[in-house]
């Protein structure tokens, strides 16, 4: 179990959804410079071509907030070589005193962790809450993807596996407050392509999401804790064969806020303007609630 402690001093986090190599510079400066203590990316970095998971992974390196990264299903290929990336780094910062010449770059290199079956304490804005990041390189329902590479990275290959490892993390977090950072979402929410994570593609229609998900979250409402939301992506806005039929993004269901943040692309063209899209997450002992945050040229316009 990998355990990061962390002091967040803004309101939000940001929530960014699958990239698909949508990631540059530009992202990195208005991060850089947002009152965001963290950012949450659902996974999915690169697309098709060879090093775009690496590329983007560099990319989220330069970020001075702290961020988690779900590796997601089109990970798996790269998945090796990412996280050598961040080995590298993280051994060059150990190296690099504070006053040393190139020291702010290895440092902001440890802020960029990847996820998945650990644990994330986080303080925001007063409120103690842990974010608990659950299965990589899910593929979406009832069967768990890319078991061999799940085993390589984490010892496991089943379904039932999960549900038991999601479940001691559970027993082991301290905090009273909870949020789940997978790439897919749980079951439960609805079978229409154009549900939260409802299938839209063939055969249309389904519950497609993640049964261990589902379990680990009633699982730690049952334990007494107070699950404020759930952070996921890969089901793709663009609602499959029906596009014009828009998928909702977050929903509300007995106290506990889903939100699947996979706007894809998100950086698109508007009024010859290139804009970027993320999620602002707002978290307090009360709830949760999100909406989209659009910026161009470096200004949130929306």
């Amino acid at each position: 179990m990998s355990v990061v402690k962390g002091t967040a001093t803004g309101g939000s986090l940001a929530v960014v959804g699958d990239l698909h190599s949508a990631w540059d510079a530009e992202d990195v400066e208005y991060f850089n410079r947002a009152d965001y203590p963290a950012l949450l990316v659902t996974g999915d970095l690169g697309r098709t071509r060879t090093e775009d998971g690496r590329r983007v992974a560099r990319a989220l390196m330069q970020l001075e907030p702290e961020v988690l990264v779900m590796p997601g299903n089109n990970d798996v290929e790269e998945y090796p070589h990412i996280c050598a990336e961040l080995t590298y780094r993280r051994a060059r910062a150990d190296l690099l005193a504070d006053t040393s010449p190139g020291a702010g770059e290895a440092s902001r290199a440890e802020h960029t962790r990847l996820c998945g079956f650990s644990l994330h304490p986080l303080t925001l804005n007063g409120l103690r809450l842990t974010i608990l990041a659950a299965r990589p390189f899910s593929m979406g329902g009832p069967d768990i993807g890319f078991p061999e590479a799940l085993e390589r990275a984490h010892g496991v290959r089943s379904m039932a596996q999960s549900i038991v490892r999601l479940r001691s993390l559970v027993d082991a977090v301290t905090t009273e407050h909870v949020v789940f950072l997978a790439h897919n979402g749980p079951t439960g929410l609805g079978a229409q392509p154009d549900d939260i994570w409802g299938r839209d593609f063939p055969p249309r229609g389904g519950d497609w999401g993640d049964p261990d998900l589902r379990a680990a979250i009633d699982y730690a409402r049952e334990r007494g804790l107070r699950v404020l939301a759930v952070v996921a992506g890969h089901m793709h806005w663009r609602a499959g064969e029906h596009p014009r039929t828009p998928r909702r993004w977050q929903t509300l269901e007995r106290d506990v806020l889903y939100i699947n943040a996979a706007r894809v692309p998100r950086i698109f063209q508007r009024a010859g303007a290139s804009v970027r899209q993320h999620i602002r997450l707002r978290l307090t002992p009360q709830g949760a609630s999100a909406e989209e945050c659009f910026v161009a040229d470096g200004v949130c316009v929306e």
